[in-house]
């Protein structure tokens, strides 16, 4: 463990990324990530309202620990160039959960209200949701008034503007029952495609709601690198995601698949921890590894 580590390497960085953390109740119990995203109130605000909770469609749980936990190894490596010292980075999956929770918790504490799942809709900005279009579905984001109007104005429906009910945002979110069958009947009369020509013209924020096959095949996705080909001795070519980070000077690239099991295991006993051929053959031997 890290207590023992240290007094022999107290420079160490020992990242601990676990279900619940080093300490608390629940410091020893294991988890995955759909516990940890039942647990940490994610469940509860994802899905259609007055119906079962809905998992998120990624493992969000794994990821954003994942992300937690490089950002504290990096917070970690500045503190020892300056310092010296090592640390221990601990990190709970189901303390991320909580992290990302962000205006459900403001809500929470601020009103004593408990949030609930909308469906498609933004809890505190309308229109700022998903509708049907004529041949699938488009995603508006209406922050503001202006973007109000210059919407109304689009779809020929000026009365709106000034419409009691919908003249400020916050009017609109508590009159969201009225306005939605309003603004769906507008909506499905073109198709997407149509929708995001025609808002981007005006400056509203729109966008698609693609499918995987379309995010794969998508020119800003294209562009900026974010489908990469890499060879794998069993498949051959597949493609995997790009690295969404994108340094000026030292930029990064993906030139070899996830390794096999074990594949690297000599070289880091060797190269990296100056093992030598006959220690590493007697573990071999042993069956440890």
């Amino acid at each position: 463990d890290y207590e023992s580590l240290k007094e022999h390497h107290p420079s160490l960085l020992y990242a601990a990324c676990s279900g619940f953390g080093q300490t608390g109740p629940y410091a020893m119990r294991g988890a995955y990530d759909m516990i940890i995203q039942g647990m940490g109130g994610i469940l509860s605000i994802t899905g259609e309202p007055d119906r079962p909770p809905v998992r998120v469609g990624t493992s969000i749980g794994d990821i954003t620990s994942a992300l937690f936990t490089a950002i504290g190894i990096l917070s970690a490596l500045r503190h020892r160039d300056q310092t010296g010292e090592g640390q221990l980075i601990d990190v709970g999956m189901l303390d991320c959960q909580v992290a990302i929770l962000e205006n459900a918790m403001v809500r929470y504490f601020s009103t004593g209200d408990i949030p609930r799942p909308l469906g498609r809709r933004h809890p505190a900005i309308t229109p700022f949701e998903v509708f049907e279009s004529a041949d699938g579905y488009v995603v508006i984001a209406i922050g503001n008034n202006e973007l109000w109007r210059k919407f109304c104005e689009h779809v020929n429906r000026p009365e709106l503007i000034n419409d009691e009910r919908f003249n400020t945002n916050a009017l609109r979110t508590e009159n969201h029952e009225s306005l939605f069958p309003i603004l769906a009947e507008i909506m499905s009369r073109r198709t997407t495609d149509a929708w995001v020509d025609a808002l981007e013209a005006i400056g509203v924020p729109c966008g698609p709601v693609n499918t995987v096959d379309k995010v794969a095949n998508d020119p800003q996705v294209l562009a900026r690198d974010m489908i990469a080909e890499v060879e794998h001795d069993t498949t051959g070519t597949v493609q995997v995601p790009g690295i969404p980070i994108k340094l000026s000077e030292t930029p990064g690239q993906i030139d070899a698949p996830a390794p096999n099991l074990g594949e690297h295991t000599s070289e880091v006993l060797t190269g990296l921890l100056g093992l030598g051929t006959e220690a590493l053959n007697q573990l071999k031997q042993d069956g440890i590894v």
